[in-house]
């Protein structure tokens, strides 16, 4: 089973919800209530969600986990725990574009936390890639990026700039590639390469 989880983002593109299990962290219930969406659950300490808001999807039929504004996770980690413990086998993460790149970096450190767990967009797909052959569906054409966390020792298969050896964040040179095929392979030997599959080619 798939969940969705809209956070509390700035984005006004296309959104596509595909999974069954469709979680609001804290103000991205704002974002579903304006894109007529009913979540299953809102989750967060309520921060960033009206009274209003939320009045309106408890009496929808929303379920509300409310939680207190000092805690040691986020809200979205809090949503992502529920995902798995209600059954989900993989995670989309929504709407979390926008100005707080703080909490953009948060999240790439929950992707690398949690298996099976991607941010996705219309225009791109971010996830964490663990030791192994990762095979990865593409287009050819498509712009991937790689970045290490911090330091990865892997081998791009299917790009159009190869690479085999140990990359390092400080020297970010996996930015900008291109995928040759409609499927690519990313072998890490050891450490985290964080992917960015841009499906629209980005400007």
């Amino acid at each position: 089973m798939r969940a969705s989880i809209i956070v509390n983002g700035n984005y006004n593109g296309t959104m596509y919800i595909t999974g069954d299990l469709i979680i609001a962290a804290d103000g991205g219930a704002e974002e579903l209530r304006k894109r007529n969406v009913l979540p299953h659950v809102i989750i967060g300490d309520m921060d960033s969600i009206s009274e209003e808001t939320l009045d309106y999807f408890e009496n929808m039929g929303a379920k509300i986990q409310i939680y207190p504004r000092e805690k040691d996770e986020t809200d979205l980690e809090l949503a992502i725990i529920h995902a798995f413990k209600h059954g989900a086998s993989e995670v989309e993460i929504l709407n979390w574009q926008g100005e707080r790149v703080d909490m953009i970096l948060a999240m790439i450190g929950l992707l690398s936390k949690y298996e099976n767990v991607t941010a996705v967009s219309d225009s791109c797909e971010i996830g964490v890639l663990r030791t192994g052959e990762n095979v990865l569906k593409a287009m050819p054409g498509e712009t991937w990026s790689f970045l290490p966390l911090c330091s990865a020792q892997f081998k791009l298969v299917g790009f159009r700039y190869a690479f085999e050896g140990e990359m390092h964040i400080e020297s970010p040179i996996g930015v900008s590639n291109e995928a040759l095929s409609n499927e690519v392979r990313v072998n890490v030997e050891n450490g985290k390469v964080v992917y960015i599959r841009w499906r629209k080619k980005p400007s």
